[in-house]
């Protein structure tokens, strides 16, 4: 017979067991409170570095059209200066800078649409690198290429990880 006693009367190789089990229903219920969150997930991130102390990356995006030539990877003046601005701001930090391409604009007659996304991300991250960034530091990423992609037209995505 066992005392009335829960966590108290387990002999002391099975009492790990039950801290075993309340972490994993932890760790459970994050994950479906993460799978059930619909809103931003950029928002999500922030949050969650917060609630851990984690300096939260700033985060710039805009449509790539207004930044460059019509149909074309030659990036405006006006811009170019803000993105160098983006990269001496990133530079005094040591993390490291996202380039994001999302979505793509129709093609020019010299690119198609998925060279002129490749393109314009690469000027973004060469005028950012022109700011004082180390270019091993700038990460680049070209995501949504595909039909549905053109609908929205290409955005530019520039996170700026905070580092130590």
């Amino acid at each position: 017979m066992t005392p009335a006693g829960g966590a108290a009367s387990l002999s002391g190789g099975s009492r790990w067991a039950l801290s075993f089990a309340d972490l994993c229903l932890l760790l459970l219920g994050f994950l479906l409170l993460l799978q059930a969150h619909r809103g931003d997930p950029a928002a999500l991130n922030a949050g969650l570095r917060a609630a851990f102390g984690s300096p939260v990356p700033r985060s710039y995006e805009t449509a790539a059209a207004p930044l460059f030539e019509p149909g074309e990877a030659v990036m405006l003046p006006a811009a170019r200066a803000h993105y160098a601005a983006i990269g001496r701001e990133a530079a005094g930090h040591a993390g490291l800078v996202h380039v994001q391409s999302l979505g793509t604009d129709a093609g020019g007659l010299r690119l198609d649409s998925w060279e002129l996304a490749a393109a314009r991300t690469a000027a973004i991250a060469r005028a950012i690198g022109s700011g004082g960034v180390d270019p091993r530091r700038i990460d680049l990423s070209i995501d949504g290429t595909g039909p549905a992609a053109a609908v929205r037209g290409q955005h530019v995505r520039v996170t700026v990880a905070a580092g130590g």
